[in-house]
């Protein structure tokens, strides 16, 4: 899906800086999961809809990551994740996890999600598990933080983004498409303020 077609004007929110979903820290159930599971992220990471950046650098500075790369639509989320200080193997570039430049292919040993899947339109989520798909080699993983109720006085069903999910949809899309296998699924335990077990930290394996 080219950016044209994307309802959402994700740059004009970083530009009038409206973006409610950047709590200014990395994501709680990532730095959890990365607690409890020393030394498993390894090799290049792709974090799509990188937004600032908090994520990325979060990954960046894992001894056994050799790149952590941060990928937007938004030009000005790119910029003012390039405007924090280098934590170490970190870049951020524009791009589309839907229409995939070639050197993104095939190329990462992880792709970490947060935030990014509850923000796409609902229909465009088969275009999502096809380009993380796409971007992993043959072996790769996918590390996620699904944030499954998003819903709340402000957001309601199909009057997202953020838009909520399913367990049983997630199989659907991710599992019984045939693209991965689950190796993990929980509740975590430490989230953002507002978001106590309303997420799911799932990793995945690329099948095919």
């Amino acid at each position: 899906m080219p950016p044209s077609e994307i309802p959402t004007d994700w740059d004009l929110h970083y530009r009038e800086d409206h973006t409610p979903w950047d709590k200014g820290s990395a994501a709680p159930p990532l730095l959890e999961w990365i607690e409890k599971n020393p030394n498993q992220l390894t090799g290049r990471v792709l974090v799509p809809g990188c937004g600032r950046g908090h994520d990325v650098r979060a990954l960046a500075g894992l001894p056994e990551v050799t790149e952590a790369v941060g990928l937007d639509l938004s030009p000005t989320a790119v910029s003012l994740a390039n405007s924090f200080p280098k934590v170490s193997r970190e870049r951020y570039c524009v791009g589309n996890l839907f229409d995939l430049e070639k050197n993104h292919r095939g190329t990462y040993d992880w792709v970490f999600e947060h935030t990014c899947f509850c923000a796409i339109p609902i229909d465009c989520r088969e275009s999502y598990v096809t380009g993380v798909w796409s971007s992993l080699h043959p072996s790769g993983s996918l590390l996620s933080v699904f944030y499954l109720n998003p819903y709340d006085d402000e957001h309601q069903p199909e009057d997202g983004p953020p838009h909520g999910s399913t367990l049983e949809e997630l199989d659907a899309l991710f599992v019984r498409s045939g693209r991965f296998s689950i190796q993990e699924s929980y509740v975590p335990s430490r989230s953002y303020p507002g978001r106590e077990g309303l997420e799911r930290v799932m990793r995945m394996t690329r099948q095919g």
